[in-house]
């Protein structure tokens, strides 16, 4: 049973991981060129600042990202790996069950 819920536990960790990468592709958008304009309206920085800022971030997120979708892919294949071979084992369980009732009808 706590194999089960550990299970679950996983689900929905990976669940709150994707919904959180959504908040963030919507949301530090929008923050970084908000705070990039005021930042060139003011004169703080100019706009090739605020560029290479931009690619650099957008780096560092692009690698995060795919760093976490292969943990995320890696974990997904060995949850259908688990779920085949338990169906697998199910399977054969059910042709074992087939066999043992085939042979314990009476022959005509």
């Amino acid at each position: 049973m706590t194999n089960e819920k550990q299970k679950q536990a996983n689900i929905q960790k990976v669940e709150r991981q994707v919904e959180r990468w959504d908040w963030f592709a919507r949301i530090v958008p929008i923050v970084f060129l908000g705070i990039s304009l005021v930042l060139i309206c003011l004169g703080v920085i100019d706009y090739k600042q605020a560029f290479w800022t931009a690619l650099g971030v957008f780096a560092v997120t692009a690698v995060t990202w795919w760093f976490w979708t292969i943990y995320t892919i890696r974990h997904l294949v060995h949850t259908l790996h688990r779920a085949s071979k338990n169906l697998h084992e199910v399977r054969e369980e059910f042709k074992q069950i087939s066999r043992e009732v085939h042979d314990t009808k009476p022959n005509k």
